[in-house]
This record gives structure tokens, sequence and C-alpha cells, in this order.
């Protein structure tokens, strides 16, 4: 054998175990060596707020709501003798201020009033009844929802 063919014979043993891949724990793993990374699943969807107990729509008669009302009141004090019973006044948005606050004013006493005076009778502490007023542009109507705490 030549000297010239044992230096291409050497030379191309360098390049065949230059492209050759030593074998470690990698070649099973790919993942091996590396930090972990933990799965975080993402956070669940929040809840849905809840509904309203009762929702009463400006001009709805009294006996259509004041039966309901008394029992939601009755079971609420049975399973919490301290309950807050809070009457929320929904209104439409109006033109202006006044218009709106009078519009609120009207409903708290056709509507509201009526209605604290009913969770009272029901068998609620005057204190645990707890009155609110905005207005809501999804209302076509004036509501008093009641809700429970």
């Amino acid at each position: 054998m030549t000297r010239y063919s044992q230096l291409i014979l050497g030379t191309s043993c360098l390049l065949m175990l230059g492209a050759c891949q030593l074998i470690d724990q990698r070649t099973f793993n790919p993942s091996a060596g590396r930090k972990p990374v933990p799965y975080v699943p993402p956070a669940p969807p929040a809840p849905p707020p809840p509904a309203p107990p009762i929702e009463i729509v400006q001009g709805t008669p009294a006996e259509q709501w004041a039966k309901p009302l008394r029992s939601l009141v009755k079971d609420a004090l049975q399973r919490k003798s301290d309950a807050m019973f809070i009457v929320t006044i929904l209104t439409p948005i109006s033109q202006s201020p006044d218009a709106q606050q009078e519009q609120m004013q009207k409903t708290i006493q056709e509507n509201a009033a009526d209605v604290a005076n009913a969770i009272v009778k029901a068998g609620a502490r005057p204190e645990q009844v707890h009155m609110v007023a905005k207005a809501d542009g999804s209302v076509q109507k004036n509501v008093v929802q009641v809700t429970i705490q």
C-alpha cells in the first residue's frame, strides 16, 4: 500500500467517524439531561354568575311574585338565620341623569318598596334587607331582582 492510499484511507476513516453519532442516553431518550417542565393544567373556566332567585318586571301583579318570594325567604332563613336579602332595582339607561334618577325613584316606590316589605313580612328583619339601584343597558323595562347572601 502506498503512502498516498494510506492517507486516503485514513482521511476517509476520519470522515466516516465524524459522521457517526456516539451512543449515549439521549440516543434512546431525547429529553434526557434536560430540566423537567411540569405540566400546569389551565385554570377551570369561571362559573357563570348565579341567576337572581327572583326577578320581577315592573307591572307584574303582586299575586304572581308574593308566594314564591315568601317561600324563598323562609327557606333562606331556615338555612341561614342571618341571611342578607339584596333587592336590586335595574332600570334602562335614560337620556339624562335626572330622568334616570326619576325612573329609579318611581321603580322604588312602585315595586321595590313592596318587595322589601314582603321580605320583612315573610320573617326577615328590616336590617337584613339591602336595596341597590342601577342603570342597566341590557334591560328593556324596570326590573326588581332579589338575591340572597
